[in-house]
């Protein structure tokens, strides 16, 4: 009876064991958005205080490079982009498009989905940001205008020296390509089990804008700018690092 009992409780340890533990014949790399938490004031470099109410960005494609292609690739990154209805996934890319609603993720990362790559060395990761699908996860009522967006911004601007507000809106309609290398090439030869984080620092958005100097054309283009270069893919071991 006792030797029974004992059986019996190994087998649901295992059976608990299978479902915590995650075992891969294969080559898999998890993809995970990691925006920042949003303060209630976003302190910018030169002196303005900006409130937002609305920050929002629509993912529609992440794409392993190979280290062999990453150099050829980066024509991709002047040359037009254009958005299509639905990526298509493969091995090396995911095509579900996600809207990530910045004031209520509150820094908590987001599972984009799993990359199955071939065997080989993959030096970074590109990401494109365009207008969402009616089936994007993420998409809502509250956000439906993110079909017609890439990033959408909505706030108030306070210059601090004048205490003069102004209210700010952006929006970018245009597919934005960002490549982002890794710390380390990722060398894939054996099955194995790995993640890339990608971290997405909105409060760098507003950097580098004379509000009350630039019209909306150049504050709308250098946001552009710093929505490309605020996003940054970490390895697990930088991330733990830092």
């Amino acid at each position: 009876m006792r030797s029974s009992l004992l059986v019996a409780i190994a087998l649901l340890s295992v059976a608990s064991l299978s479902q915590c533990m995650r075992v891969s014949d294969g080559i898999e790399v998890d993809v995970i958005y990691q925006p920042a938490a949003t303060p209630v004031q976003v302190r910018t470099d030169m002196g303005y205080s900006v409130r937002l109410e609305r920050a929002l960005i629509a993912v529609g494609k992440v794409e392993l490079i190979r280290c062999d292609n990453f150099v050829v690739d980066l024509w991709k990154l002047v040359a037009p982009a254009r958005a299509k209805a639905h990526e298509l996934a493969t091995p090396t890319s995911l095509g579900v498009p996600l809207v990530i609603d910045l004031m209520e993720s509150a820094g908590t990362p987001l599972f984009a989905g799993t990359l199955r790559p071939p065997p080989g060395r993959y030096c970074g990761i590109r990401v494109s940001g365009m207008p969402a699908d009616d089936d994007a996860e993420g998409l809502t009522e509250e956000n439906l205008d993110m079909m017609q967006h890439s990033v959408l911004i909505a706030g108030q601007v306070e210059d601090t020296a004048t205490g003069d507000v102004a209210p700010l809106l952006a929006r970018i309609w245009e597919v934005l390509e960002c490549e982002m290398l890794f710390d380390r090439p990722l060398v894939f030869d054996s099955p194995v089990l790995e993640s890339v984080s990608i971290q997405i620092d909105h409060t760098s958005w507003f950097d580098g804008i004379d509000f009350a100097l630039q019209d909306s054309d150049a504050v709308q283009q250098q946001i552009t700018e710093n929505v490309r270069s605020s996003l940054r893919a970490v390895l697990p071991e930088t991330e733990a690092a830092l």
